[in-house]
Parts: structure tokens; C-alpha cells; sequence
């Protein structure tokens, strides 16, 4: 079963509120993602005989996936995530470390902060690791291009009416500001969101 196909919950409860923005986040996160050696993929060996295949085992891919849902409402309700579309706010220690760091580069580059930017920043974040938890912890580069390209979040945030070079360079830094806040969320899957970001988007 692949769990890389989820429902966004988080994200589509927001839209609403992101689709009446006027400006995304505008600038990087301040930590750099790290580089982070992970192996390569592992290969598996296809039978030579096609009777050898097995079928899909329909009760074990229920499991994984009941497993991964209640992994993720628990997640929610450990980070005190409204579902209902209101805006989010750093509620846990670590939220709220995250939050201070992130708002103290932007402000630092001169740029302004609201609690729009906060409940973005955090969202961004938060589907990260819902992800993490609904593709079984399984993180690579195709998770990351994957997540962004089918995001509603990085919709809503990034300009429609810009030219391509410009719109790559925000969705860098978008990207680079929801992993950056994985490591206070879901701080176990930020080394492989780490990776995945140097080869999509290089260091």
C-alpha cells in the first residue's frame, strides 16, 4: 500500500485561510538543511519465475494504513493542531522555538511578521510530518518533489503570475522553511526531509 497518496487533512482545512494571503514567506529558513548521508536505495531482486510471486496481502495493507491514521490523529492531537481551518498558533515548546527562530531570521532580513506567517509556517511543517507518518516514515527525494508538486498549501503560497525562475526560487525557500520545521515537529523524520531537499533542490 503506498501511503504516499493522502488525504491532507491539515492542508485543506487551511487553504481557505492561505488562499487570502497577499505575500508567502518570503525568505529561507536560517538553518541551511543539513547534508545528511543516507543510503542509497536498496534493489530487490524480481523473481525469475512469475509463480513465485505473491499476491498482495489486502489485510496486512489495511493494517499499515489504520496504523498510519491513528499515527497521525495522534501526532495532531500531541502538536494541538485545530482541524477546523483556524489559524494555527506555536502552542508546544517546540512550536514555539521554531516560531521564534524562524520569525527572528525574517525580521532580521528586515522583513515584517504576522501570525498569518506563523500559522503558515507552522502548517508547512505540520503536513511535512503528516506525510512522514502516512508514507511509513519512508522519506526521499520523490516524497519531497511529490509533496510539493501536489500540495495545496505550496498552491495557495506560492505566485501564480510569475516567471518560472522566480517561482522555483520560492518554492526553494518554502521547502526550505517546512523542513527546517520538521526538526521541531517531527524531529526523527527531519534527517531524511534534509536529504531529500540537498538532491531536489542541491545545498
Amino acid at each position: 500500500m503506498d501511503l504516499r497518496l493522502r488525504p491532507l487533512v491539515l492542508s485543506l482545512t487551511l487553504v481557505g485561510v492561505l488562499l487570502g494571503a497577499t505575500a508567502c514567506i518570503p525568505l529561507p529558513s536560517p538553518r541551511d538543511a543539513e547534508s545528511v548521508a543516507t543510503p542509497g536505495p536498496t534493489t530487490e531482486e524480481s523473481p525469475t519465475d512469475g509463480s513465485s510471486s505473491a499476491a498482495p496481502d489486502d489485510d496486512t495493507d489495511a493494517d499499515e494504513l489504520g496504523d498510519a491514521f491513528a499515527e497521525r490523529e495522534e501526532f495532531f492531537r500531541a502538536q494541538q493542531l485545530p482541524m477546523d481551518g483556524t489559524p494555527l498558533v506555536a502552542v508546544t515548546p517546540a512550536q514555539k522555538q521554531f516560531i521564534a527562530e524562524q520569525r527572528a531570521y525574517v525580521e532580521g532580513q528586515g522583513a515584517s511578521w504576522s501570525a498569518q506567517d506563523e500559522s503558515i509556517t507552522l502548517a508547512l511543517a505540520a503536513d511535512a510530518c503528516e506525510t512522514a507518518i502516512l508514507s511509513a516514515h519512508e522519506v526521499d527525494a520523490t516524497t519531497l518533489q511529490t509533496h510539493v508538486d501536489t500540495s495545496p498549501l505550496f498552491a495557495a503560497i506560492l505566485p501564480k503570475d510569475t516567471d518560472a525562475a522566480t517561482r522555483a526560487a520560492g518554492e526553494r525557500n518554502v521547502a526550505s522553511v517546512m523542513i527546517f520545521g520538521t526538526s521541531f515537529l517531527c524531529p526523527d523524520d527531519a534527517p531524511a526531509w534534509q536529504a531529500a531537499y540537498l538532491e531536489v533542490y542541491g545545498g
